[in-house]
This record gives structure tokens, sequence and C-alpha cells, in this order.
């Protein structure tokens, strides 16, 4: 029986399995320096990387993945674009906001100036994904989670 894209790719992406890559998906590290503290490493995923990820977790071919992913962004950008929301209970919710005309100074002159009012896309966590999120860096900070 075969599944439909975005069910597909929900699947694959439960809040909790997505932060938990399989030590066969190689990641970048990219070095973030803070003053004076120790440097931190942070992993970046790239869409190669996650489509490599959504392959192994649902045992499907990688260009089965990447068309999913692609799909999958591609409604999530045309229906936010449109004015629509879209809520992945668990994982989070895209939407767009209306910024009103505002004045605004010129960074290098310091003068005023007008800036149009605009439509900007917006993402909200949803709870499982915070909840996974906060448990994972008590874990890599060596305290306990509550």
């Amino acid at each position: 029986m075969a599944m439909r894209p975005l069910a597909l790719l929900l699947c694959c992406l439960r809040a909790s399995e997505a932060l938990q890559l399989s030590p066969a998906v190689p990641l970048r590290h990219t070095p973030i320096r803070r003053g004076p503290a120790p440097v931190l490493v942070q992993m970046t995923v790239s869409k190669q990387e996650m489509v490599d990820a959504i392959a192994l977790k649902a045992g499907v071919s990688k260009k089965t993945a990447a068309i999913v992913l692609a799909s999958t962004l591609d409604v999530i950008v045309e229906s936010v674009a449109s004015g629509n929301k879209v809520s992945l209970i668990g994982f989070g919710t895209f939407d767009s906001k209306d910024r009103p005309e505002r004045e605004g100074r010129n960074p290098k002159t310091g003068e005023k100036m007008l800036l149009k009012a605009s439509v900007v896309p917006t993402f909200s966590f949803g709870k499982s994904f915070k909840d996974a999120v906060k448990e994972a860096g008590a874990s890599r900070m060596g305290k306990e989670s509550k």
C-alpha cells in the first residue's frame, strides 16, 4: 500500500525523531564563537542531508524522499503565500503577518525614512517540538530536564 507523499513525510518528521538523526547521515559542523566562552559547535543539516535522513527512516529511495520533501515545502510556501495558515500539530504553524507602514532610520546616515507596509512569513514552534529541543539541550548541557 503506497502512502501519500505528505503523509510519508509527516511520519518521518515527528518532532522527537527529527532531532535524533542517524549517525549514518553526515553532518557539517559550524563553529560559533561567543566572546571568551569556549567554542560551541552547531550542526547544520542541509536539504540533501534531510533527504538522506528521510530515505533512511522511511525505507524509501532518496529520489522518492527528495520528491516528498520538495512537494511538502512547495505546498507550505504556496499555502502561506496565498494567505492560509499551515498547522502541523506538534511540529509548528506556518503563517504570514501584515506589517504596517512605519517610520525607520537609514543606518548609514541616521536620516528618518518611511518603511512600506509588507507581509512577512512567520513560524511558531509546536509544544512537542519545543519540549524535544528543551530536553535534548538539557542533556547536552549535562542537566536534568524538568
